[in-house]
């Protein structure tokens, strides 16, 4: 379990993980009248939480949003060092919400600044994580314009699985990606259609880069049996999507 994210998206109070973990530093949050000051602390959401002596309530009706997202835009909260910077958040394109609603929001999955396309922000995390664990097996569908035209060998090299380079928390490691579906599509050998049942971070850019391309632009089409063509929303505009489990086919 999440040490901190599940208070921060059930109950709407905090608007990143950052603030909560704050919180919990100062010693502002108790359970059951006790003061937590351990941020590894693991919240038990049947018990009387409180933020500065105001209980916390749990946030039980779900929100399921599809955001057509434009290039230039985090698929995060904003930082201060992000605001300072003048950077952009999908949540600014998010309208029509409660305060305490909107706070629970978080992206599945996310898109790197330069990409675009389909992107899904929801305060359930049990069907979030479903969406976005690599075991779950949901497809994800890119567009992707290329720098070079694309070979026949390096399109069964890409269907295969190749080797790229993963950074996280500052380690690099070699990863082979799964095999995939990769096809030309119109107007020619330098637009690929990728479908992807993985989401390592920047994959689809760092796959082809392995093979000496670089990616002009990429567009997330579809998460699983959800598109952008069914959706109709522009980059920039939102949909409430209800029934999203079924939509993309979980």
């Amino acid at each position: 379990m999440d040490t901190a994210h599940p208070t921060k998206s059930r109950t709407g109070a905090f608007s990143s993980k950052k603030e909560l973990i704050t919180a919990v530093a100062k010693a502002e949050l108790t359970i059951d009248g006790k003061t937590i000051t351990n941020p590894m602390h693991i919240f038990d959401t049947k018990k009387k939480v409180c933020w500065k002596g105001k209980p916390l309530e749990r946030i039980t009706a779900k929100t399921y949003i599809a955001i057509n997202k434009p290039e230039g835009y985090l698929s995060s909260r904003l930082t201060p060092e992000d605001a300072r910077l003048g950077k952009k958040s999908v949540f600014e394109l998010v309208s029509n919400l409660d305060s305490q609603t909107e706070k629970s929001l978080f992206c599945t999955g996310r898109l790197d600044e330069d990409s675009s396309g389909l992107l899904i922000i929801t305060n359930d995390g049990k069907l979030g994580s479903r969406i976005t664990a690599p075991g779950s097996g949901i497809e994800k569908t890119y567009e992707a314009a290329l720098a070079r035209p694309i070979t026949d060998e390096e399109l069964d090299k890409l269907r295969k699985g190749v080797m790229i380079q993963l950074e996280e928390n500052g380690k690099i490691t070699s990863y082979t990606t799964r095999p995939c579906t990769a096809e030309i599509i119109p107007p020619g050998r330098k637009h690929l259609k990728l479908v992807l049942t993985e989401g390592k971070k920047r994959e689809a850019r760092r796959m082809l880069e392995a093979l000496g391309n670089k990616v002009t632009r990429l567009e997330r089409t579809a998460i699983g049996k959800l598109t952008l063509q069914e959706l109709k929303i522009g980059k920039g505009q939102s949909a409430v999507v209800s029934d999203l489990a079924e939509k993309v086919g979980i």
